[in-house]
């Protein structure tokens, strides 16, 4: 998009003072937001003019009411999970053990090497084997997230992520001009967008998300799309998630890139991505993937 700012992996300028301001300003009461059923149709669906007010999850954005909300979940889920707490005796606290804790500093990668994990499904005991989106995003030290997705809900997603200190790439799909230019003008000042091109029949069916932290890059490949029903918190989804943290290298410092990374880098030049930001892979050490394989439909 010729308007959309190049964001590179390895930046870590920081949001100017104008953008704040911005932020801070859209989280003011917008009082023409209306209340949303999840399970209804969507208006745009039905009147082509409410496609003037459409986000990437066709509900307009409440921010202030999304960060109330988050809040009275986050209140509600740490009650649930002190009831929930399982005993000492509790097979299913038993079955799996954590080897270590999966809780990291802002600069220690947690899955070096890669692993698979479940999605916790809400009511049920969490286990080593599961995982969460907030442990996924780990929001309080995420710098820039590129997400692809399916499908989208718009206001539970936000929640997740801290967009006032967080840059987010989204790869989204629409069905024409009008309807990017209606979701660019939707979003945060910090949320950019990237539209795959398509060619002839089929979806943006991608589920990637590339994770910038101060001193790794955390690739994610998910079975579930960014809505809460494949994350277990509306329902009881099961859906699985591949992890793995890729170390920044120190300047001056290069490593050949695997089959992995190039495959990768392949699929988001397809996608639209920005040059720059695909070039900057090349500042994280891809090593680990040597044994892995990226395998991707265009």
């Amino acid at each position: 998009m010729a308007d959309r700012e190049v964001i590179l992996l390895d930046s870590d300028s920081d949001e100017d003072e104008d953008l704040r301001r911005a932020i801070g300003l859209s989280l003011q009461d917008q009082s023409n937001v209306k209340d949303a059923d999840a399970d209804a149709v969507p208006e745009e669906a039905q009147n082509p003019e409410a496609a003037k007010q459409a986000t990437f999850g066709s509900i307009m954005l409440d921010r202030k009411g999304m960060e109330e909300a988050r809040l009275s979940r986050l209140g509600k889920r740490r009650r649930n999970s002190n009831s929930n707490e399982g005993s000492a005796g509790d097979p299913a606290t038993k079955r799996l053990t954590p080897q270590q804790s999966e809780r990291p500093g802002a600069a220690q990668p947690p899955y070096p090497q890669g692993i698979v994990r479940r999605t916790w499904t809400k009511g049920y005991p969490k286990t080593c084997d599961d995982i969460t989106i907030e442990e996924v995003f780990q929001m309080e030290d995420l710098q820039l997230a590129l997400l692809s997705s399916f499908q989208w809900d718009d206001e539970w997603l936000l929640s997740k992520l801290n967009v006032g200190t967080t840059r987010v790439l989204l790869l989204a799909f629409a069905a024409d001009e009008e309807s990017k230019q209606a979701m660019k003008e939707n979003a945060p000042k910090n949320v950019r967008f990237c539209f795959p091109p398509m060619h002839g029949p089929g979806s943006m069916h991608s589920k990637l998300q590339v994770l910038k932290y101060a001193k790794y890059l955390r690739l994610v490949i998910p079975t579930g799309n960014l809505v809460p029903y494949d994350w277990g918190e509306t329902g009881v989804m099961e859906n699985m998630v591949f992890l793995i943290d890729l170390p920044r290298l120190d300047a001056n410092v290069t490593c050949g890139m695997t089959v992995f990374g190039e495959n990768m880098a392949r699929f988001l030049t397809a996608a639209g991505v920005d040059d720059g930001m695909v070039k900057s892979l090349a500042n994280y050490d891809f090593s680990a993937t040597e044994k892995l394989g990226f395998v991707s439909s265009m």
